[in-house]
């Protein structure tokens, strides 16, 4: 069977799987147009940002060509779910992808806190590890598709539930690392000022419900792969996991404008093509206030959120 088989009386004109790459693709694409519209971050910033959403966009037209070849061509029957497409093994390949570049964006966000102590650098070292981990288990998760096509839907290979297993444990792991040590963060950093402590709760928050969706989908992924061998229902869940890191990762970065709309009382600058949002949490302190542990004020642009304290500094 080809998968460029059409449907019998089709016309001309738009394709099943040319609207649903447009349509399932338009949150993600308003994500991306919002972040490259109103921030200026550092280039290799904006280099990965683009890179998760052409990925992101190819992942989707995958997806909708595989479905189009097993839904309508074949209307009715199942002999095409006898093997996996090698649209469907290469959007595995790139759906790995983007939980690892998301992953590792977060540990960079941990690295950038600079918090004291062997605690953090282990916690840190344990989402790169993780992640790794998890990548390694998702590329032999596709080599195995390849191989074995037959043997993925029905009749599934041992090895590629290993390694299914492997790759979706690992992230979740890494998920659940990276938000723990995060949240670890902000909670150290609270001081008694009430603006400060109102942006490092909702930075918490933030963090937070990030962690809780992408584990969750990771857990749920990975129950509904091994109790429903017989089924199909991971592979939907698969799909809008993948999805979930994209936007997670765009709404993270583009939730800092309402961050500094909230807690901003400063003043806009331009200069040249850059424009820069300078803010000020509170009026600056004494060295010897610094010394006693109290929160510290800093412009920031609008690249990052800094949080500044005696012992600890962080760039959200």
């Amino acid at each position: 069977m080809s998968a460029n088989a059409t449907v019998p009386g089709a016309t001309g004109g738009p394709t099943f799987a040319e609207d649903s790459v447009l349509l399932y693709w338009g949150v993600s694409g308003l994500q991306g147009y919002m972040y490259f519209t109103r921030y200026n971050d550092k280039l290799w910033v904006r280099a990965v940002a683009a890179t998760m959403l052409i990925l992101d966009f190819v992942s989707v037209a995958l997806i909708c060509q595989s479905m189009y070849y097993y839904m309508l061509p074949h209307f009715g029957s199942f002999a095409p779910l006898s093997a996996v497409t090698k649209e469907l093994s290469i959007e595995c390949l790139i759906a790995a992808v983007i939980t690892f570049i998301s992953q590792m964006y977060f540990a960079y966000q941990l690295y950038m806190v600079k918090s004291p102590g062997i605690t953090a650098a282990v916690m840190n070292s344990l989402v790169i590890l993780f992640g790794i981990i998890g990548l390694g288990g998702a590329v032999g998760c596709v080599g195995m598709m390849f191989l074995y096509p037959h043997s993925i839907f029905m009749n599934r290979n041992h090895v590629f539930a290993i390694l299914a297993g492997i790759a979706k444990g690992f992230g979740a792991a890494a998920d659940i690392v990276a938000t723990i040590a995060m949240c670890m963060f902000l909670k150290s950093a609270e001081t008694g000022m009430k603006r400060t402590s109102g942006m490092l709760k909702s930075l918490m928050h933030l963090v937070i419900n990030r962690g809780i969706l992408v584990t969750v989908a990771q857990i749920l992924l990975l129950i509904t792969f091994f109790a429903t061998a017989g089924h199909l229902y991971w592979l939907a869940v698969h799909i809008n996991t993948t999805k979930l890191y994209v936007n997670t990762f765009f709404g993270m970065l583009n939730a800092r404008t309402s961050l500094q709309e909230r807690f901003a009382t400063g003043h806009m600058s331009m200069s040249g093509e850059t424009t820069v949002n300078t803010l000020r949490l509170a009026a600056p302190m004494s060295p010897k206030r610094e010394k006693m542990g109290e929160l510290d004020t800093q412009d920031y642009a609008m690249s990052a959120i800094r949080v500044t304290t005696s012992s600890t500094v962080a760039d959200i």
